[in-house]
């Protein structure tokens, strides 16, 4: 059979009625914005009324490594094609959910969602720029929200968290493959190796718990085992489960999650600037978050490190994008529809 058995060509492209649809001309347009899970933009934070409201920091200037992870918080809003605030086609202001077959039932139904765009950055001013984040964080927390930063690389929890101290004392629940608690690199002190150091120097935080460890050095560790904090390694996660490990943080009035993609295993996320062998698989994460949301009041979380340029086929934007919809519903049960 040869193509012209087929109706194709241009002398068959007719155009459409595209009022064939009540509406004003805009059906066959697919105007939903460019935000995360295509939820509507925050124009005005004093005036802002959602749930959960996505905080783009496009910040690698901590790296001292591969860059690229300033990158992330776009790559992050392109990349979701699972879930839609909107209906298919932008048209409606409901929050409908997303389907999930494990649950029978849609989820994040009628939970409020914003996004507030990327904080701006300038280059070289990295104090600035934290100021800036922190000062974002904590105004949209003021608002009632729940702020999810998007990132950039790890140096940026430290600023996130910092905007938080209406929330003292706030506990950190912190996966990754590294410990992130070296005092300083080469005397620079705002980096993507220090931010949970950072964090602990600051007055309103209290237990710290890093979890999937499998890579550091011995210094760092003693010390952050010194101070007080918990550290989960990857092998102990395994032989303990995501439940059994969720259960076991010490968890006080509030919770900030800090998620470094790098915690997860490089077959599954290989986007990121400082992979390591090994890791967690995206189910083992997903149990152990939700089973700590579920037992804490979470007042703030990130997912950091995504770096768009080492990604394949977009895994790693897609499992992280998942990971934060996995965090969300375990956050905010679904409403009653209408």
């Amino acid at each position: 059979m040869t193509a012209s058995n087929f109706n194709i060509g241009p002398q068959y492209i007719e155009p459409r009625d595209i009022d064939d649809a009540p509406g004003d001309g805009m059906s066959a347009l697919d105007t939903r914005p460019r935000t995360m899970f295509r939820v509507p933009m925050c124009t005005n934070i004093d005036e802002l009324d959602a749930d959960v409201v996505f905080i783009g920091m496009p910040f690698d200037q901590g790296t001292f490594g591969r860059p690229g992870a300033r990158y992330g918080p776009d790559a992050l809003r392109d990349a979701p094609r699972t879930y839609s605030y909107l209906d298919p086609y932008g048209h409606g202001s409901d929050a409908e959910g997303f389907f999930d077959a494990d649950a029978g039932d849609e989820l994040l139904r009628g939970v409020t969602m914003a996004d507030c765009g990327n904080v701006s950055v300038s280059p070289s001013e990295v104090v600035h720029n934290f100021e800036r984040l922190a000062g974002v964080v904590q105004r949209v927390a003021q608002r009632g929200a729940l702020p999810v930063i998007l990132g950039g690389d790890h140096a940026i929890t430290f600023p996130a968290v910092a905007g938080l101290a209406q929330f003292a004392p706030l506990d950190i629940v912190h996966f990754d493959a590294h410990l992130d608690y070296t005092h300083h690199y080469q005397g620079a002190l705002l980096t993507h190796g220090s931010p949970i150091r950072r964090c602990h120097e600051l007055e309103h935080v209290g237990n710290i718990t890093s979890v999937g460890i499998r890579t550091v050095r011995r210094a760092p560790y003693e010390e952050a085992v010194s101070h007080g904090n918990g550290i989960i390694t990857l092998r102990q996660f395994r032989d303990m489960g995501p439940k059994a490990v969720a259960e076991s943080i010490p968890v006080g009035a509030n919770l900030y999650i800090t998620f470094d993609v790098d915690a997860l295993d490089p077959t599954q996320a290989p986007g990121t600037g400082t992979p390591e062998v090994g890791g967690l698989f995206y189910d083992e994460a997903r149990r152990c978050l939700e089973t700590l949301v579920r037992r804490s009041n979470l007042v703030a979380f990130d997912v950091v490190e995504v770096a768009p340029p080492y990604d394949v086929s977009q895994l790693t934007v897609q499992v992280a994008a998942r990971l934060i919809m996995d965090v969300l519903a375990a956050r905010f049960p679904s409403r009653p529809a209408g």
